[in-house]
């Protein structure tokens, strides 16, 4: 964390013993220790907690990219499904269409059909 050689550390430590003196300096080199933890500690936690972030936002960028290639392979999928759909539905309805003019169109058998059974009676 800090880049701190021997020498550094040693006059760190003549300039401590001399401002705290003999008894104290222990009792002040723990409370230092103990707060540079917390604070490694701290700094761990946040680097863990960036790090496991930045991995869900990664996950989760694939997901979508793989999401958006498999709605793209589906619409390529059905694409030739949907246009014969489209092409039997208009064939169908022309067909509909003609028979029906053709009913239309065609004089009607059924009422000539009795006009002659009632000829046919005397």
């Amino acid at each position: 964390m800090f880049d701190i050689g021997f020498f550094e550390l040693l006059l760190i430590s003549v300039v401590g013993l001399l401002v705290f003196g003999p008894e104290q300096f222990l009792d002040a080199v723990r409370v230092t220790t103990r707060w540079v933890k917390r604070i490694r500690r701290s700094f761990d936690e946040v680097r863990t907690d960036i790090q496991r972030e930045l991995h869900n936002d990664e996950v989760m960028r694939e997901l979508k990219a793989s999401a958006n290639d498999l709605e793209k392979q589906v619409k390529d999928l059905t694409a030739p499904v949907k246009e014969q759909i489209h092409q039997v539905e208009t064939a169908v309805q022309s067909k509909t269409s003609e028979e029906t003019a053709d009913l239309f169109s065609q004089p009607s058998t059924v009422g000539d059909d009795r006009d002659k059974e009632t000829k046919n009676q005397p």
